[in-house]
């Protein structure tokens, strides 16, 4: 699994996110260097964690093939331009995220263009690092579920918890710590 078309790959990326920006051109390229150190030779043995919600997400789920759906793309929301790149079957991991630059190289219409072309070594940081999952976070069927206590909805692959304070469990995240919503 190899990016070997950078603009073919970009293409796809930007067919599925509606325009041509930055985040189309640094999400390839995270992909292919991730790929690359990765090194998985089947999709199913890729995982990988990408640790933004903006357009960098959108490429990085087509050039690599991973869906949310499939569980083998994570969204950890740490606000960074960078991902994980996981071989289950080797057990090797690489994190790749943006190298700091100078502002004054991100402007211009250009932009978009150079950073497709500008070298990984100044483009991008990579490290071997060890991301430790549960079997219940991998892709494949639900190992586990349980009905929350409270809400009654059903709750998946070990996502639930017991409130510490009065020992009610199993319970939903949003049961237990509160919901991002607000019923109206």
């Amino acid at each position: 699994m190899l990016i070997t078309d950078v603009r073919e790959t970009l293409q796809r990326c930007i067919d599925y996110h509606g325009h041509f920006c930055a985040g189309q051109s640094l999400g390839v390229r995270l992909a292919r260097k991730g790929l690359e150190l990765a090194a998985p030779e089947d999709p199913k043995d890729l995982i990988v964690f990408i640790e933004n919600d903006r357009c960098i997400a959108d490429a990085v789920l087509i050039a690599t093939g991973t869906r949310l759906g499939r569980r083998n793309l994570k969204y950890v929301d740490y606000g960074r331009m960078a991902a994980t790149f996981i071989n289950l079957k080797d057990d090797v991991a690489w994190r790749v995220s943006l190298k700091p630059r100078d502002p004054a190289d991100e402007s211009g219409e250009d932009v978009k263009e150079r950073l497709l072309t500008v070298p990984d070594e100044d483009l991008l940081l990579w490290k071997k690092v060890k991301v430790s999952l549960k079997k219940e976070e991998l892709p494949g069927k639900p190992l586990r579920t349980v009905r929350c206590a409270r809400c009654g909805e059903k709750v998946f692959d070990g996502k639930d918890a017991v409130d510490p304070g009065t020992g009610e469990g199993p319970l939903c995240k949003a049961c237990l710590k509160g919901a991002y919503y607000e019923e109206v």
